[in-house]
C-alpha cells in the first residue's frame, strides 16, 4: 500500500484516499443494512449502529469524521510531497538538488552502471546579474535547467550543484555504443569517444539562450568530466572532474576537458587533485593545522590579533595552502553544515595546544558567507567558537569571506551573523575591495571589522584609483563604526601611506609570514616596530 501511494502523483494520492474512506464507509453501511445480525456481532457496531438502524444524524456525523480524516491525510500527503520536492528538486531550475544527486548516484550501493560525470560552469555568469539584474539571471538559469534536462534525458540525469554550477551524468555504455558502429569511430579509444561526445554536449550547452522579448542572453560554458565507475567514490570522481574544469577556466574557458588516467596521475603528483578520502585521512593523522599571522596596531606599537590560516603539511614536508584544498573540500564533501564544522575540531585541538599568551590578543577564525546561508547557522558557529574557548581564553573573532558567484539569502545570512554578534563575538568582512565585493552587504550586514584585500593594497602607492578606493572604503568603515584592517602589506611605502590616511591595523609579510603555533610566544617577545618599520 505504502509503495503504491509513493509512486502516485499527489492528486492521485488524495483521490485514492478519498475513495478508500468512502468505500470503507459504504461497506460498513451495507453490512449493517443487509445483514443486521452480522452487524450486531461486529466490534464496530457500538460506534456506528443503534438497533441496526443508522440515523440521519449519525450519517452526518460519520460523514464529517470521514471528511476530516480525508482532509488531514490529504494535507499530510501534499505537505510530504512538497517537502520531498523542495529537498530533491531545485525550485528554480527543476533539476536535482545536490542532496538528491548524491543520494541517487552516491556510494550507497544503488549505482549499478559505470557513468561519465560532468561538472558544468556557465562562463562569467556574474556579468548577467550585473548587466541585467538578478531576475534576468534567474530566468536564464531556469531556461538552462530546462534545456539541461533535455540533454540529460530527464531530471535524474541533471543536477544543480550550486549557483551557476551544474552537473550531468551519462551511462558510459551508451556513449561507447554511440560510436561503436558509427563510421570512422570504430577504432576510437574510450578517451577519444568521450572527447567526441563531450564536443557534442558542449555545442548543445552553448546553444542555450534566453529570449523573453526584452533581453536576449546567451552564455558559453566550460566543463570537466571524469568516469564514475560502480566501485568508485562519487566524491573522488567529482574531484577529478572539478580539477579538469579548473584547468579549462584557467586557460580561457568556453571549452571542455576529460580527466583521463594520465591527467589524474599527473595532477595528483603536483598536488592539484585532493580527494575527500585523502583530506579525511589527513585530518585523522593530524596533518592539518593552523598557522598564525599577526595583525599589528602601528599607532600603539602592539599586536592586536592573530589570524588563523589553515595549512596542510604532507608527510614529505610539502605545505599546501587553503586555495589548493579547502574550497574543494567544501564543494565536494556533501555533508551538512553541522557535520562539516565538527570535523575541524581535530584541527582546533592540534593548533591551540600549549598556546598561552596575553589575553588581550585576539584570534580570528575564517568562514565562508555561504556557511551563514541557512537558519540556525549562527547557533552552530557559536558552538564552534565555544569549543575553541575551551582550548584558549583569548577572544575569538569570526572572519567571513564573501562566497564568489554564490547566491544566498542576505536576510537569512544577516540574521545569523547578527546572532553571532549578539553573543558578544566580533565579525569581520574579509578580503573586501575586489572580486565583485558587494557594497550592499558592506552597508547592511552588521560588521565590526572590514579587511581590505591584498590586491587593493598591492597598487596603493603607484595607482591613484587604488588610493581613491582605499580611502573611500576607509571613510565608509569609519562612519559605520567599523574597524579597518589592511591585508597584504609588504613594503614600508605601503605602510607609510596607510598610516597617513589613518589605517593603523596592518597585516602582511612586512611584519611576519604565518607561523606555527609553537613560534607565537617567541615572536611576541621579540616584537618591536619602532625602529624597523616606521
Amino acid at each position: 500500500m505504502i509503495k503504491l501511494l509513493k509512486n502516485l502523483k499527489t492528486k492521485h494520492k488524495v483521490l485514492f484516499l478519498t475513495v478508500l474512506f468512502i468505500g470503507l464507509f459504504a461497506s460498513l453501511f451495507f453490512i449493517h443494512k443487509l445483514w443486521p445480525e452480522h452487524a450486531h456481532k461486529t466490534s464496530l457496531s457500538f460506534i456506528f449502529i443503534d438497533n441496526f438502524v443508522i440515523s440521519f444524524f449519525e450519517a452526518i456525523f460519520i460523514s464529517l469524521i470521514i471528511f476530516l480524516l480525508v482532509t488531514l491525510l490529504s494535507y499530510a500527503v501534499i505537505k510530504s510531497d512538497r517537502l520531498e520536492r523542495i529537498v530533491n528538486i531545485d525550485e528554480l531550475t527543476k533539476v536535482q538538488t545536490r542532496r538528491s544527486f548524491f543520494y541517487n548516484n552516491g556510494d550507497n550501493g544503488k549505482r549499478i552502471f559505470d557513468y561519465l560525470i560532468l561538472i558544468i560552469d556557465i562562463d562569467y555568469f556574474k556579468s548577467v546579474n550585473d548587466s541585467f539584474g538578478h531576475e534576468a539571471g534567474d530566468k536564464y538559469l531556469k531556461k538552462f535547467g530546462q534545456e539541461l534536462k533535455k540533454i540529460g534525458i530527464d531530471s535524474l540525469n541533471s543536477v544543480r550543484l550550486g549557483g551557476e554550477e551544474f552537473g550531468l551524468i551519462f551511462n558510459l555504455k551508451d556513449i561507447e555504443k554511440k560510436y561503436e558502429t558509427a563510421k570512422g569511430y570504430k577504432n576510437f579509444t574510450l578517451s577519444q569517444k568521450i572527447n567526441k561526445f563531450s564536443k557534442s554536449i558542449h555545442k548543445k550547452l552553448n546553444s542555450i539562450f534566453l529570449d523573453d522579448h526584452k533581453i536576449i542572453i546567451q552564455k558559453t560554458c566550460s566543463f570537466g568530466s571524469a568516469i564514475l565507475r560502480v566501485d568508485d567514490k562519487i566524491s573522488n570522481s567529482l574531484s577529478y572532474a572539478d580539477r579538469a574544469l579548473q584547468v579549462i577556466k584557467k586557460n580561457g574557458r568556453n571549452n571542455y576537458k576529460f580527466a583521463d588516467d594520465k591527467f589524474i596521475s599527473v595532477s595528483k603528483e603536483l598536488n592539484k587533485i585532493i580527494t575527500l578520502d585523502e583530506l579525511s585521512e589527513a585530518l585523522k593523522k593530524g596533518q592539518l593545522s593552523f598557522y598564525f599571522q599577526p595583525i599589528i596596531d602601528v599607532k600603539n606599537n602592539s599586536i592586536k590579533f592573530f589570524e588563523c590560516l589553515i595549512r596542510w603539511t604532507k608527510p614529505n614536508g610539502t605545505i599546501l595552502l587553503p586555495k589548493e584544498f579547502l574550497s574543494k573540500f567544501i564543494h565536494l564533501n556533501a555533508r551538512s553544515m553541522k557535520e562539516g564544522t565538527r570535523i575541524w575540531r581535530t584541527v582546533f585541538d592540534k593548533s591551540f595546544i600549549n598556546i598561552n599568551i596575553d589575553k588581550r590578543i585576539k584570534f580570528s577564525i575564517n568562514f565562508q558567507m555561504s556557511h551563514f546561508a541557512n537558519i540556525g547557522a549562527g547557533k552552530l558557529m557559536m558552538e564552534e567558537v565555544d569549543y575553541i574557548k575551551t582550548l584558549i581564553d583569548n577572544e575569538i573573532i569570526v572572519e567571513i569571506t564573501e562566497a564568489q558567484n554564490t547566491r544566498i539569502d542576505d536576510k537569512v545570512a544577516n540574521k545569523e551573523i547578527q546572532y553571532v554578534k549578539n553573543q558578544g563575538v566580533s565579525v569581520a568582512l574579509d578580503d573586501y575591495g575586489v572580486k565583485g565585493s558587494n557594497l550592499e552587504r558592506l552597508i547592511n550586514t552588521p560588521w565590526n571589522i572590514i579587511k581590505l584585500d591584498k590586491q587593493l593594497i598591492d597598487n596603493v602607492v603607484t595607482n591613484k584609483r587604488s588610493r581613491v578606493a582605499v580611502e573611500g572604503i576607509k571613510t565608509m568603515a569609519t562612519r559605520l563604526n567599523n574597524q579597518i584592517i589592511a591585508e597584504g602589506v609588504e613594503t614600508k611605502e605601503q605602510l607609510k601611506y596607510l598610516k597617513k590616511i589613518g589605517i593603523d591595523l596592518i597585516q602582511g609579510f612586512l611584519f611576519s609570514k604565518p607561523m606555527p603555533g609553537n613560534q607565537i610566544e617567541g615572536y611576541i617577545k621579540q616584537f618591536s616596530i619602532k625602529n624597523n618599520y616606521s
